[in-house]
């Protein structure tokens, strides 16, 4: 039975329970709900006269069916239906009557219980609540922030993105050695325990130390090198894009003989370039994009010293993390990370049951929680709020950088149930920037950036920009703050 307007309503109003309390973990309770008969049979009552209103039973006027007749015809459903109200209900009347500041989802078992007529209705609810702690020291903090400037390396690697949008595809010379970036054309074959299951004339493209398009992941290696008229042979595990599916995630031996290559041609840096952009001169070009990069350095640096602040305060705020709560984040993390891979092309069966990866998430998942619950604790110490004004002009700046109307983006984030996500974002916002203003903050030289190499294997928590909770959401994704959110709010 679906629920109505009416009925979303009633399942709002608080009903009265009785409780008992009982711990069962660190910041795990088990409560004891009672709902009393008069209430029970009201919700029956309830849900017989909004059946009664909209069903048709020969004999009887629309609106006239007596309860008893509803009962006997619809007795399943409406006991279910029953059940579910007080469950919703319950569960919302126990929490605020206990005054519980719950953290995740509360956990019911809703087929253990069957509401009966002129019964009390009792159910166990199973919560975790926010941790209670001393948050330790958050003011006068020293930090050292980096100067805001354009590295020359950083310049560079700009206006050769720029030029990229207008290189050109050419023919490589006849003795040319394929390299990054080129496109080869050749003979593929896959075979699968020496029997040949495939045959095309493909295109495969060196691209950031990988090779694309031979079904399977390859490092740029295997073709870096070649010539026109050379073979090169790898055994390698086929990808889920392989076109025949009874031969995917098997090893394979991947032939491929190079018929020819197309280069890339960069274009010079000058003015026609520039105009081509709608700018005056090359020089106007760099100009701007140096403009661009001060801005996106400048976020950059100011959000590693919120975070690095941020860090300091946790470490100096030990406390237990709910257990339910943290399995649930670490699962979370666990699939955002292997859909991430997934399109960089890694197949994930790959990497299920992978120990590391697992912990790894299980670490970011719990450091992301710790620094969620000191942000609330510190917001509570502070008087620091997130009010309808902050939250509307968001909306405004979200709106205008979407290119759509603020009502609208507003409507979409209340269908979506992303309100409460961007009030947590700018609470740590809030709380991000007032760290700033409490600490001693030194200006020191901006380091060089670190080579590609070591940027790789860099944890990602310390790089900058990697918890950037100021950038413009489209709110098509999670931010996992739900952990955060004190339930019914």
């Amino acid at each position: 039975m679906a629920n109505t307007a009416y009925e979303a309503m009633q399942q709002d109003k608080p009903i009265t329970v009785e409780t008992k309390l009982s711990d069962t973990g660190t910041w795990a309770k088990t409560v004891g709900v009672t709902i009393p008969t008069s209430e029970v049979d009201n919700e029956f009552n309830s849900v017989c006269g909004e059946l009664a209103g909209a069903v048709r039973i020969p004999g009887f006027r629309p609106g006239k069916i007596p309860r008893n007749v509803i009962e006997k015809r619809f007795g399943d459903d409406i006991k279910k239906q029953v059940t579910a109200n007080l469950l919703q209900r319950g569960v919302r009347s126990a929490i605020e009557k206990e005054k519980l500041e719950v953290v995740g989802q509360p956990m019911v078992d809703p087929g253990k219980y069957k509401a009966e007529r002129g019964q009390a209705f009792s159910f166990d609810l199973e919560v975790e609540i926010k941790p209670k702690f001393e948050v330790g020291n958050y003011k006068g903090l020293a930090v050292e922030q980096e100067e805001v400037e354009v590295l020359p390396e950083e310049m560079s690697l700009a206006l050769e993105r720029i030029l990229e949008r207008f290189a050109e595809r050419v023919d490589a010379p006849a003795d040319h050695a394929v390299v990054e970036h080129d496109v080869v054309t050749g003979d593929l074959r896959i075979l699968v325990d020496g029997n040949e299951v495939h045959k095309e004339e493909g295109q495969l493209l060196v691209m950031n130390g990988h090779v694309i398009g031979a079904y399977a992941h390859l490092g740029a290696k295997y073709l870096e090198g070649a010539k026109v008229g050379e073979k090169r042979t790898v055994e390698e595990v086929l990808g889920a894009h392989f076109p025949k599916a009874e031969f995917r995630d098997k090893k394979a031996t991947i032939e491929f003989t190079a018929k020819s290559i197309k280069s890339r041609k960069m274009p010079e840096l000058n003015d026609e370039l520039a105009q081509k952009m709608g700018l005056k001169s090359a020089d106007e070009l760099k100009d701007k994009i140096r403009s661009s990069l001060l801005e996106n350095v400048g976020n950059e640096i100011r959000r590693k010293t919120q975070y690095e602040l941020l860090d300091k305060v946790v470490a100096a705020t030990p406390f237990e993390l709910p257990k339910r709560l943290t399995e649930m984040m670490s699962e979370r993390t666990m699939h955002e990370s292997m859909q991430q891979l997934a399109q960089m092309g890694v197949d994930p069966a790959m990497l299920s049951g992978n120990e590391k990866m697992q912990l790894d998430a299980t670490n970011r998942a719990g450091n992301e929680m710790r620094r969620f619950f000191v942000v609330d604790a510190i917001c509570a110490k502070e008087g620091i709020e997130v009010t309808d004004e902050d939250v509307d002009e968001e909306i405004v700046k979200l709106a205008r950088s979407q290119n759509m109307r603020a009502s609208e983006l507003y409507d979409k984030l209340l269908e979506q149930d992303r309100i409460g996500e961007l009030q947590a974002d700018l609470k740590i916002r809030k709380v991000l920037e007032f760290l700033v203003e409490q600490a001693e903050v030194k200006i020191v030289p901006r380091k060089p950036a670190p080579k590609p190499d070591e940027a790789e294997h860099a944890h990602p928590e310390h790089a900058p920009g990697a918890h950037d909770h100021s950038h413009s959401h489209d709110h098509g994704h999670e931010h996992g703050h739900s952990h955060g959110h004190e339930h019914g709010h």
